[in-house]
C-alpha cells in the first residue's frame, strides 16, 4: 500500500509541471518562453521517468485488481496519462517546425531535441572556413523559371492580372472612375508590398543552405543532412521547403530554378564540400558555341575541349550526380559552371561523363587548332579537319579564353627531311 501511496503522490505532484509545460508550448511566443525557462524543461525531462513508472504501476495494479473507474488514484492517473498524450502531440508539433520529428518520438526525446535546437540559434554570419557558393538577388531572373510557361513570376500574379484588368475596365466603363482608380491603386500597392513582406535572402555555402527573411528568424539546414526527397518547391508561390537536420521554409525565393539546381549539386558528391577550398578552377572557359547546325556550350581546357548541345541540362545533372532528377528547364552550362569548384582531375572526369550522357563531343588539343582572326568576344573558330566549332567568349571568360587559346594555335609544320 505504501508503494501505491508513493505512486499517487508522484502522479499528483506531476500534474502541475505537465500543465505548466503544456501552457508554455501552447503559447504564441512558445520559442521565447522555452528559451527563458530552459531549466524548467530540463527539470521536467529529468523527473519524468518517475512519473512514467508511477503511472505504469498504477495502471498495472488497476488491471490486476479490477479497480473501479471512480477510484481517486486511478482517475488521477488517467488524467495525467491523457495530459501526457496531449503534451506529446504538442511537443512533436513544435519539434516538427524546427526539424523533421519522427512520428514515434517520445515526449522526453522531443523536449530534449527542442531544447538542443533552441540553444543553438542560426547564425547568419558565415563561419570560419565557410565559403559562399550561391546568393539570390532580389530581381526576377531573365532565365527560364519553374512557373507557368517557364516564367519566373508566381502563378497567382499571372492569374490575377487579367481579372484585375477586366474589373478596372468595367469600373471605368460604368462611370465609377474614382472607384476604378482606387481599385487599381490598391492592387498595385498590394502587388508591391506583399512580395516584400515575404521576401528574404537565400544563400548556399560550402556547408549549409541559409534563409534570412526580411521579417522573422533566420533558418539553416546542413547540406550533408538533406535527403533525396528532402527538397520541395511550391511552384505557385515559389516557396521552398527543405528537410534535413533542421526544417527550412523560404518564401517567394528569387531565381528558384537556379537555386534548386545549385542545391541539388552541392548537397551530394562530387560537389558536396568541394567549395571548402574557396578556389574555383581557373584554366577553363565556358562559352556559347555552334557545331554545324547544333547549338550548345563549349568547355575549353588547355589540353581538350568539350561541346555539349543545348537542351541537355537534366542529362548533364544526372551524369554528374549519378541520380535521376525531376528538375528541368535549365541548360548544361549551369551544371558545368558549378563543376569549377572541383579539382582539375575531377572536373575533367565529370565533363567526360556529361559529354557521354548528352551526346556531345570532345577534341584533344593535338587534333584541333584555333583559327585566329577576330577578338574572342566576337568570334572563336576552332578547326578539326573539316569540322569547325564557332563560338564567342562572354565577358566573364574573355581573359581565360584568350589565355587558353594561345595553346591551341596551329603549330608550324616541320620541313620534310632532306
Amino acid at each position: 500500500m505504501r508503494i501505491l501511496e508513493g505512486g499517487a503522490e508522484i502522479i499528483s505532484g506531476a500534474m502541475r509541471p505537465h500543465a505548466e509545460l503544456e501552457a508554455m508550448l501552447s503559447a504564441r511566443g512558445w520559442k521565447r518562453r522555452v528559451l527563458n525557462q530552459l531549466e524548467q524543461v530540463s527539470a521536467f525531462v529529468a523527473g519524468s521517468e518517475g512519473a512514467r513508472e508511477a503511472l505504469a504501476r498504477v495502471h498495472r495494479r488497476a488491471a490486476v485488481e479490477a479497480w473501479t473507474a471512480d477510484m481517486p488514484v486511478l482517475r488521477q492517473a488517467r488524467a495525467l496519462s491523457t495530459q501526457r498524450e496531449r503534451l506529446t502531440r504538442l511537443a512533436r508539433q513544435r519539434l516538427d517546425t524546427l526539424t523533421v520529428a519522427p512520428p514515434d518520438v517520445t515526449l522526453e526525446e522531443a523536449l530534449t531535441r527542442l531544447e538542443a535546437l533552441l540553444r543553438q540559434p542560426v547564425s547568419q554570419a558565415l563561419k570560419e572556413g565557410e565559403v559562399l557558393v550561391f546568393e539570390s538577388d532580389h530581381g526576377r531572373s531573365k532565365q527560364p523559371g519553374p512557373g507557368v510557361g517557364g516564367s519566373n513570376v508566381p502563378t497567382p500574379y499571372l492569374l490575377m492580372l487579367p481579372l484585375v484588368i477586366l474589373t478596372f475596365i468595367l469600373l471605368m466603363a460604368s462611370g465609377a472612375r474614382e472607384l476604378g482608380a482606387a481599385f487599381l491603386g490598391l492592387f498595385i500597392g498590394g502587388s508591391l508590398l506583399w512580395p516584400l513582406l515575404r521576401s528574404g535572402r537565400v544563400r548556399i555555402t560550402s556547408e549549409r543552405l541559409l534563409w534570412s527573411p526580411v521579417f522573422g528568424e533566420a533558418q539553416a539546414v546542413r547540406l550533408d543532412s538533406i535527403a533525396d526527397d528532402g527538397v520541395h518547391l511550391d511552384r505557385s508561390q515559389f516557396d521552398l521547403e527543405v528537410k534535413g537536420d533542421r526544417r527550412l521554409r523560404a518564401r517567394s525565393v528569387p531565381n528558384p530554378l537556379r537555386l534548386m539546381l545549385t542545391l541539388e549539386l552541392h548537397r551530394q558528391p562530387p560537389l558536396l564540400g568541394a567549395a571548402r577550398s574557396g578556389v574555383q578552377l581557373e584554366d577553363v572557359a565556358l562559352f556559347p558555341a555552334k557545331m554545324g547546325d547544333a547549338e550548345g556550350v563549349c568547355v575549353l581546357r588547355p589540353h581538350a575541349l568539350a561541346f555539349i548541345p543545348d537542351r541537355r541540362g537534366p542529362q548533364a545533372l544526372q551524369a554528374v550526380t549519378g541520380k535521376p532528377t525531376s528538375l528541368n528547364g535549365f541548360e548544361a552550362d549551369w551544371v558545368l559552371e558549378a563543376l569549377r569548384w572541383l579539382p582539375a582531375a575531377e572536373f575533367d572526369a565529370s565533363v567526360s561523363r556529361v559529354v557521354k550522357a548528352t551526346g556531345g563531343l570532345a577534341w584533344a588539343a593535338g587534333d584541333a587548332h584555333f583559327v585566329p582572326g577576330l577578338p574572342v568576344w566576337l568570334a572563336i573558330r576552332i578547326r578539326r579537319g573539316e569540322q569547325v566549332l564557332l563560338g564567342r567568349a562572354e565577358w566573364l571568360y574573355i581573359a581565360a579564353a584568350e589565355r587558353l587559346l594561345q595553346g591551341w594555335r596551329k603549330r608550324p609544320e616541320l620541313p620534310p627531311p632532306a
